[in-house]
């Protein structure tokens, strides 16, 4: 894959993150997982997307997992109470885990719970086009990572697949991992909760369809996005020999290649590795970026392990 220009695509325009950000939510014998800083080629792209007009910066991914959890068409406009939220015990075993989730409950999502959060609605409700464009970007996402998933489901060409039927609530936890806020140890204690079996983690195909959908939506997904909000004066095009580079490491095989390279890091070459939480958090803390699973909580980690390991 050629390298990218360095340079600043454009400069930016209000910015959403400011402040304090998101309300720690630290445990008194907990302390934070310092995961490793990563830079990849074409990173100043996403910048818009994923720093300036990325309203889920300022919510907890804690607050964020427990609306999704308890999310509903039928409660869908009510208001959540947060003070639960900190309740981070989810499990695969969970209803929620397998229910149907598609791209206009994931709209619905968007608009009824994450714009209405505390930390959100009044900046939300004042800038409206940067609003459009992170709600729009974001349902483009979901809606591009169920046609990626379906492709995955193929067993041929031929198959047809029904979309409505691929898309659940689980694809869905990618998205408040990468883009959320919050303390990185509640991330990490989530993903164990989701998937450990007697207090162990270890490799499965419900594992490797979770980190599927996470590099697809660091990648493949927040590009299509890119792409596509690009008639948005905001944000403005990508050159097409840049876009080409970019798509050189976002394809499926691509993610589908790092799902074994990911599963391999933390499992071992043979996969037979069972992790306690503190194996597993540990994974996170390795300074050698080649070696950390740190990569996991963030799409700037996810592009440059895939251009470390582009297929």
């Amino acid at each position: 894959m050629g390298k990218l220009c360095s340079k600043t695509a454009q400069t930016p325009a209000e910015e959403v993150t400011d402040g304090d950000g998101p309300t720690p939510i630290l445990e008194e014998k907990e302390k934070e997982i310092k995961i490793p800083e990563y830079k990849s080629d074409g990173d100043h792209f996403y910048e818009l997307q994923e720093v300036k007009f990325n309203y889920l910066a300022k919510i907890n991914f804690a607050d964020y997992m427990y609306s999704l959890v308890n999310f509903s068409n039928e409660n869908a406009t009510l208001k959540d109470d947060y003070s639960q939220s900190n309740n981070i015990n989810y499990s695969m075993n969970d209803p929620f885990f397998s229910e149907i989730f598609d791209k206009d409950q994931f709209q619905s999502f968007i608009e009824n719970k994450v714009l209405e959060h505390k930390a959100l609605y009044e900046i939300s409700h004042e800038n409206e086009e940067i609003t459009t464009i992170f709600r729009e970007g974001f349902i483009i996402m979901v809606e591009s990572l169920g046609q990626k998933l379906a492709q995955n489901a193929k067993k041929d060409d031929n198959e047809e697949v029904d979309l409505s039927q691929i898309m659940m609530k689980r694809d869905s936890i990618g998205v408040g991992l990468l883009y959320c806020g919050g303390p990185n140890y509640i991330k990490v204690k989530t993903i164990f909760n989701i998937f450990q079996e007697n207090q162990k983690i270890k490799s499965s195909e419900n594992f490797s369809k979770f980190l599927l959908s996470v590099f697809l939506l660091g990648s493949y997904c927040i590009l299509k996005a890119r792409t596509k909000l690009a008639k948005y004066d905001k944000i403005g095009e990508i050159a097409k020999e840049d876009a080409k580079n970019l798509v050189g490491c976002a394809e499926l095989k691509d993610s589908q290649n790092l799902v074994e390279v990911a599963n391999k890091l933390i499992f071992g070459d043979d996969l037979s590795k069972s992790l306690s939480y503190q194996e597993f958090r540990t994974l996170f803390e390795e300074s050698n970026k080649k070696k950390s699973a740190g990569f996991l909580l963030s799409p700037s980690g996810i592009r440059f392990m895939l251009q470390q390991n582009n297929v």
